[in-house]
């Protein structure tokens, strides 16, 4: 229901975050936005080692269905 929802969402923003971070910090190596980025990430009280390891352990960053299955296995395990 309504916690499901929550997670979905809170996934999202996660996912796109992860996104941008990858977009800024290997594909155009700016440096600037990379730091903002993390700053966004420290903010939210995000888990630095969840969106790591979706930003490393992930082939297509774009793919939702790949995205979610690395997140729920380092959910799972930690």
């Amino acid at each position: 229901g309504n916690e499901e929802a929550r997670i979905r969402n809170d996934r999202q923003a996660v996912f796109q975050l992860v996104r941008d971070l990858v977009q800024a910090q290997f594909d155009r190596g700016d440096e600037e936005l990379t730091k903002r980025l993390w700053q966004d990430v420290a903010d939210r009280n995000i888990d630095l080692d969840r969106v790591i390891n979706l930003m490393y352990t992930c082939s297509f960053h774009e793919d939702d269905y790949e995205m979610t299955k690395v997140d729920e296995t380092y959910q799972k395990t930690g």
